[in-house]
Formats: structure tokens, C-alpha cells, sequence
């Protein structure tokens, strides 16, 4: 089990680059609200690691699904342009 200051890196399966980023940071960078973003992360549509009552996400796993799905999306989200 991994421990120390990088365990919740590595629990996510996250190198040494990259750390672990807070509900309240991971909603500011993708500018949605911590409320959606928690509630796709309890329904299990986003990857994240409970520590207590806090919820962890690796921010290039959480960027790579939100875009994916933007992409499949048939309407794209507002304020975005598709470049079809």
C-alpha cells in the first residue's frame, strides 16, 4: 500500500508529475460547479479517491473522460464550438 506523501498519487495511478487535485480545484479548472462535479463522481462516471469526506481527482484522467464525452455529445455544451 502506498504511503507517505505521494500515496494518493500513486493510489490513482498517477506518476510523480501529476497530483492529485481537490473537488473544489478539479471544478474550477474544468468550470463546472463542485456540485456536478461531486455527483458524476458518486454516480461513478468520474474517477476519484475518498480520503474522509474529501474527494481526490487526477486531473488529466477527469479532463480526458469530460472531453471525450463533449465529443460525443449531440449538442455541443454552451459557449463551446465544434470544429467539425
Amino acid at each position: 500500500m502506498p504511503h507517505g506523501r505521494d500515496a494518493p498519487a500513486l493510489l490513482l495511478g498517477m506518476t510523480h508529475d501529476t497530483r492529485p487535485m481537490s473537488l473544489t480545484a478539479m471544478a474550477r479548472r474544468l468550470r463546472v460547479p463542485s456540485t456536478w462535479l461531486r455527483a458524476e463522481a458518486d454516480a461513478g462516471r468520474i474517477p476519484h479517491l475518498r480520503a474522509g469526506s474529501a474527494l481526490l481527482f487526477d486531473p488529466e484522467a477527469v479532463e480526458r473522460i469530460v472531453f471525450e464525452r463533449l465529443r460525443e455529445s449531440p449538442t455541443p455544451a454552451k459557449g463551446v464550438t465544434r470544429a467539425d
